[in-house]
């Protein structure tokens, strides 16, 4: 049974809703569209930009290059959750893909995604192989916790431990968390928990979907004969905010920190946070001693110390979240 929603074009019985939020993507969202192409006059996916008020004429420009992409324009700058949900207002098929603007998936591929869910109906989450523009392969595998999150300056290895590489081409294999910048969801999976918490502006939504969707028993996977390409931080880049580990900083500790609150509690993040920074601030003391700098500790205590996302205003049409 198909999601109610936006119903598709006469003659089409697509699989997929592409949905795409861009934030000053002009550059990067034509790479993206052109790839999807294909798979829309296949007839396997139809597509849904919603452009988060961009000042680079990103919703011009998807207007007159894919006059056949849904286009929504939002009024300002939601963030990357609220935007997807403005999107998944748009859904009338049984998956969803979402895709980064700065990322680019082939029919074949996404072909090879709905496959494997098809075949595997516990499955609520999968993603392809994701090679950077760099040559790297973005990883997937555990989902992050405080005691890791607390450790990481002191254990770095340890805690990586449940990260992996996904290669092209190697078979499926389960994974816990599957980063956001291509993902495929079941539509009844999102029916079932819920769409991404609106709270999360930039970072750690997808990882809060996983965490929920896990939860209840659904499966993530990663599916390594489809593969995906992404430029990975187009977007946060084009907005010459403070930067950390390619992240905005701004965002990502607020939605960090937010995140051990949700599952976590309040006592655990707030003692996994001061204990990252007392690390930080104890490792750099010793490179000091040896005559070293130390790159992050300065870049990290300019960024949000035990801060949350703020709080988004009512939305209509958006449905509450777990």
């Amino acid at each position: 049974m198909l999601p109610t929603g936006k119903q598709s074009d006469t003659g089409r019985n697509p699989q997929v809703t592409v949905v795409i939020v861009t934030y000053n993507s002009r550059e990067t969202i034509g790479a993206a569209l052109d790839a999807l192409q294909e798979s829309y006059a296949a007839g396997l996916a139809d597509i849904v930009v919603v452009d988060n008020a961009s000042h680079d004429g990103t919703a011009d420009f998807v207007a007159e290059h894919s006059p056949w992409a849904t286009l929504v324009r939002n009024s300002g700058n939601v963030g990357f959750g609220l935007g997807c949900n403005r999107g998944f207002e748009c859904v009338a098929t049984p998956y969803v893909l979402l895709l980064n603007p700065d990322a680019v998936i082939t029919a074949q591929s996404l072909m090879t995604l709905v496959d494997f869910m098809e075949r595997n109906p516990r499955a609520g989450i999968c993603g392809p192989a994701v090679q950077e523009i760099s040559g790297a392969l973005q990883p997937a595998g555990a989902l992050p916790n405080p005691w890791k999150i607390m450790l990481r300056p002191l254990l770095p290895g340890w805690a990586s431990k449940g990260l992996r590489h996904v290669v092209p081409g190697e078979a499926p294999a389960p994974a816990d968390w599957i980063c956001g910048s291509v993902m495929l969801l079941r539509w009844r999976m999102l029916e079932e928990i819920g769409w991404f918490d609106p709270r999360f502006f930039l970072y750690f939504e997808e990882t809060d979907l996983c965490y929920r969707a896990r939860k209840v028993g659904w499966q993530s996977w990663t599916v390594g004969e489809a593969v995906a390409g992404h430029v990975n931080a187009a977007s946060a880049k084009t907005t010459k905010a403070p930067m950390m580990r390619g992240t905005i900083s701004e965002h990502y500790f607020r939605s960090r920190f937010y995140y051990m609150i949700k599952h976590h509690g309040w006592p655990t993040a707030v003692v996994a946070e001061l204990g990252e920074l007392l690390l930080m601030m104890a490792l750099a003391a010793g490179e000091r001693v040896r005559g070293r700098s130390c790159k992050n500790l300065g870049p990290r205590l300019r960024a949000p110390i035990l801060q949350r996302p703020a709080t988004p205003g009512e939305h209509d049409g958006v449905p509450p979240h777990a």
